[in-house]
């Protein structure tokens, strides 16, 4: 724990400190938080066990006796808290009545329930897959748990404690905890590791970030799924992921033009009401490998700009070559399902400006995923289409590579041009005088371009 003030920090073990609210361990594998989920003054706990939990796991059960009231039965877990009553409960509301009339005192009943001292102050349970530390201290009983979530685990182990410093709060200040991790600095509130004021120290690996490998599979059709295809195959495509693209097609229109009825279905769709899911993969493809580039690097750019941002908080982002972005996120609590039906939703939108060129593209977490897993940027006709072309003059590294605004200009009217043509000439041999698809137009990649929307979730 480098770097720290100790004069904020209170010593409760040879490697425990308590700190604004959390119990902070220097562990072999790093720094470790732990989160009170019990805290009551010690003369009212009348009995304590470690008890089986009503659904699974073990929790810790405990009488609290206050002056003026009924003894009441709890008890706390890491994820859930109650009152013990009924059948199920009736055992170890038992072993409180014999714990309540023995009089042992607190530190015997802790390690008659098989906490192990770890200092004056301190004890650890730790089996039955449960874990739990108890800290004895100024006439109060703290019970904390070891805190997990918002996909900080990895991040707060790697990190060193600054300092404790005060963090406004509605109307009032509060103690918080500001840490300095391997590629960001962030403050955590207790009990919650949502990290608040998170700054990017340096650019982040996809596996520093937690970011999930994009499986890899082949379809019947030879398609790769989480790789590269030629366009010819994508043309051929007649199903993906077991459906046939004339359903999937019809999935990502507009919910209650031609699309079949289904609460998952997109409102405003991935697909315009005019534009061709095979024609339009086909467009994008031949942009990103004439730019000398893949999906799965640019599907890898959204996810990591939409990752730091959505679960860190981050607003200024240090990507890959040290090109730095503002992002603006925007989230709900709601779900997009994937049209692909591959069991991947999305929640967040979020705006991605370069700060060298002002470049910007509007992206969310769903797209990423599209990108990476089919090449799909969404239809022309759609309000959520990022194009590839947008994605690549917004990324620094992937414009670079690509060889410069110039480059993509000339690229991408190359490939425009082709598909309108052979669309045109499939169109005239078909006699067909509908509607032209919008898979080859050349710009705008999407209606509002470059500005905020609202979140892609289910009725988007």
């Amino acid at each position: 724990m480098a770097r720290t003030d100790r004069s904020s920090l209170e010593l409760v073990g040879r490697h425990h400190v308590l700190a604004a609210g959390f119990l902070l361990e220097n562990g072999s594998d790093g720094l470790g938080l732990h989160v009170p989920h019990v805290e009551l003054p010690a003369a009212q706990v009348a009995a304590l066990v470690v008890a089986p939990g009503r659904y699974r796991g073990m929790v810790l059960a405990y009488r609290e006796v206050v002056a003026g009231r009924e003894p009441s039965d709890r008890f706390r877990s890491a994820s859930s808290a109650g009152g013990l009553y009924g059948s199920e409960d009736a055992q170890t509301v038992a072993e409180l009545d014999e714990l309540a009339s023995s009089n042992d005192p607190l530190e015997q009943q802790l390690t008659d329930s098989h906490f192990e001292r770890l200092s004056e102050n301190l004890w650890r349970y730790n089996r039955d897959d449960t874990s739990m530390t108890a800290v004895l201290r100024d006439g109060r009983l703290s019970v904390y748990w070891p805190a997990s979530g918002y996909e900080m685990d990895d991040v707060v182990r790697g990190s060193e404690v600054d300092r404790v410093v005060q963090h406004p709060v509605y109307d009032e200040s509060v103690e918080a905890l500001r840490l300095d991790g391997e590629w960001m600095s962030y403050t955590l509130i207790a009990p919650s590791l949502h990290p608040v004021d998170a700054e990017m120290t340096r650019a982040a690996t996809s596996a520093e970030l937690g970011l999930p490998e994009i499986p890899r599979s082949v379809e019947p059709s030879g398609f790769v799924v989480g790789g590269e295809n030629d366009t010819e195959t994508i043309r051929g495509l007649t199903e993906l992921n077991g459906q046939s693209v004339e359903r999937v097609e019809a999935w990502m229109r507009p919910a209650g033009w031609d699309s079949p009825r289904d609460f998952d279905a997109s409102q405003a769709g991935f697909l315009g009401r005019g534009d061709k899911l095979l024609a339009t993969m086909a467009r994008d493809n031949d942009v990103v490998r004439k730019l000398g580039l893949t999906h799965a690097e640019l599907g890898e750019s959204v996810r990591a700009a939409g990752f730091v941002s959505t679960r860190h908080g981050i607003t200024d982002y240090i990507g890959a070559g040290d090109h730095r972005y503002s992002v603006q996120a925007q989230t709900s609590r709601g779900f997009q399902e994937s049209p692909f039906r591959d069991e991947t939703r999305g929640s967040a939108d979020f705006q991605v400006t370069y700060e060298r060129t002002g470049a910007t593209v509007a992206l969310s977490d769903l797209s990423g995923e599209m990108i990476s897993r089919y090449g799909f940027y969404q239809g022309p006709g759609s309000p959520y289409r990022s194009a590839p072309e947008d994605i690549i003059r917004t990324f620094g590294d992937l414009a670079e590579k690509a060889g410069g605004e110039a480059e993509i200009k000339r690229i991408v009217a190359e490939v425009d041009a082709y598909h309108s043509a052979a669309d045109a000439m499939g169109r005239a041999a078909t006699g067909w005088e509908g509607r032209p698809t919008q898979a080859g137009a050349a710009a705008p990649s999407r209606p509002g371009s470059g500005t905020r929307r609202s979140p892609d979730v289910r009725g988007r």
